[in-house]
């Protein structure tokens, strides 16, 4: 691509001049020395003018790409559902999407206003539509905005997918060559109250326990700024809980001007949810991120407020969920659960004292909402996590839903309430049971075309350094699965079978590992350690 010219082409688009002008060199050329590309997890992307930013002409190129695919291997009249959710540009690209769309003769499903991510996952398959879009970036800060695809069975579109898309999307050519000329504006349906109401009865059988007591609960939650803001609030209240909402973060808003982070990953996060639940005297506390399929905890022990990770809030769930079905004689024989090759084994080794199989995918529920789809009739699904708050509790949706976890969550919480218990005591029996782990995620931002041949760097000395010990600990073992191979202290190799992935996880002797692998979304590389030994 020529910088210059592409450049120069760009400053002739409307409301595009101003911010190109103000562009330094270094500017220019992140902006423009590349197309934004479509990879395995859809498009993450900083807001701005250039073909390497997500604005109107990069949308219409990958939803012309889309619409295209659909032409040769989807269904034009069973149609394509379209959500958004609160930050700045989501709704003119869900829009531009639509419209997109429509001038192929593809009928649009558009959601009326901002809704979930499992909300699209459940609409998908709700209209039985052909596919889905959602314009979101999760949790990433302000700049960002984001595109992902999901196929008809209401799940991400997996690699066996996006490899095909991603080849439509490359013959579209230059993105500002894409028109939208006229199109039909009955093939846009708008969708709302319908769809919300049959997604809140599915919700409804989320519950383990419904005949459990609530008059007593009281929650407070915040959707900081975002999308779980009228569902989480509704379910719980119809549920019977008391909620308290953090009033300033139940806006929507772009800027996330009334929370330190839009990330329930991220403690500061809760700051605003602490101090009202300091107010009222609260001891529980949820938090959904942007798009609401990720669900933050927040527990008062001891005087104290806790945070949970993600892995230590998914073995909550999943003793619970387990330990009831045991009680009721309800486990199914051919039972399932489902994490990730990051994720803590904590949980794996809870679903063995009960019997149930677990079964690794690679990072990105995507590949959790595949196998559920390939095993359907098969095996029957019970949980499905992962280490970055992620849960799935029914597969009503085929992708994390964070209004399902706050359902279930907050009956965990109501549970062990009556006993006189905290969740941090419900950890802390956990851990005496099945051994203490601690379980850290560490990330470095890498921006730019420089921080990307740094991540590449770090990935490479991980691949091909022979590591005798990581975190005082001998190494056992290595698999590599982009090069899809189990190597083992001896030499000896057997090949490993899930799809191709920039990763790389190294076994030690006393059964703990660490991972490494590039972000799929963000420009950051991203360290995951499960260590086991003697609780502190």
């Amino acid at each position: 691509m020529n910088i210059k010219e592409e450049y120069e082409r760009w400053l002739l688009l409307d409301g595009m001049r101003e911010e190109l002008l103000s562009y330094d060199d270094k500017q220019i050329e992140e902006c423009f020395y590349k197309e934004l590309e479509f990879g395995t997890g859809g498009i993450r992307a900083i807001m701005g003018a250039g073909p390497n930013r997500l604005n109107i002409y990069t949308i219409r190129k990958n939803t012309e790409g889309y619409a295209r695919y659909i032409e040769d291997y989807g269904d034009k009249k069973a149609g394509v559902v379209i959500a958004y959710d609160n930050r700045n540009n989501s709704f003119i690209f869900a829009q531009e999407a639509a419209k997109l769309l429509a001038s192929h003769d593809i009928k649009v499903y558009l959601f009326e206003s901002l809704r979930t991510t499992p909300e699209l996952s459940f609409a998908v398959r709700y209209v039985h539509a052909t596919g889905g879009i959602v314009i979101t970036a999760s949790h990433n800060p302000p700049e960002y905005n984001g595109y992902k695809i999901y196929d008809k069975h209401g799940c991400q579109c997996v690699p066996r997918d996006t490899d095909v898309i991603i080849d439509y999307i490359r013959k579209v050519g230059n993105c500002l060559d894409v028109r939208i000329d006229c199109y039909d504006i009955r093939m846009i349906k708008y969708i709302g109250n319908e769809i919300d109401e049959a997604y809140y009865r599915e919700l409804l059988k989320v519950q383990e326990n419904p005949k459990l007591d609530k008059s007593d609960v009281k929650i407070v939650y915040t959707p900081l700024h975002g999308t779980g803001n009228i569902p989480v609030r509704t379910m719980l209240s119809r549920l019977g809980y008391e909620v308290y909402s953090v009033k300033s973060q139940c806006v929507p808003d772009g800027n996330f001007t009334n929370t330190e982070s839009p990330n329930p990953e991220n403690p500061k996060s809760f700051n605003k949810a602490i101090e009202l639940a300091k107010e009222k005297n609260i001891d529980f506390i949820i938090a959904t991120d942007p798009d609401c399929d990720r669900l933050g905890v927040v527990v008062k022990h001891k005087d104290e407020y806790h945070y949970l990770t993600g892995n230590q809030t998914g073995a909550i769930m999943l003793q619970y969920l387990l330990s009831e079905k045991y009680k009721k004689g309800t486990i199914p024989e051919n039972g399932i659960v489902f994490n990730t090759i990051v994720t803590s084994d904590l949980g794996t080794r809870i679903c063995k004292k009960y019997g149930v199989e677990v079964e690794s995918t690679l990072t990105g529920f995507k590949f959790i909402g595949d196998k559920i789809r390939e095993y359907k009739g098969k095996k029957t699904f019970l949980f499905g996590y992962e280490e970055s708050y992620g849960y799935l509790i029914s597969e009503m949706c085929r992708d994390k839903d964070g209004v399902q976890s706050c359902i279930l969550i907050s009956e965990i919480y109501n549970f062990y309430k009556k006993q006189g218990k905290t969740l941090i005591d419900v950890l802390n029996d956990i851990y005496d049971e099945y051994g203490y782990v601690e379980d850290i995620q560490d990330s470095e931002y890498l921006p730019g075309l420089d921080g990307k041949k740094k991540i590449e760097e770090i990935v490479n000395q991980f691949r091909y350094e022979d590591l005798k010990e990581v975190e005082g600990r001998k190494v056992i073992a290595k698999e590599d699965y982009m090069l899809s191979v189990r190597t083992e202290i001896d030499g000896h190799t057997t090949p490993l079978t899930l799809p191709k992935s920039n990763v790389i996880k190294l076994f030690m002797e006393d059964e703990s590992w660490v991972v490494v692998r590039p972000s799929g979304n963000e420009p950051k590389i991203k360290y995951y350690k499960n260590l086991w030994g003697e609780k502190p």
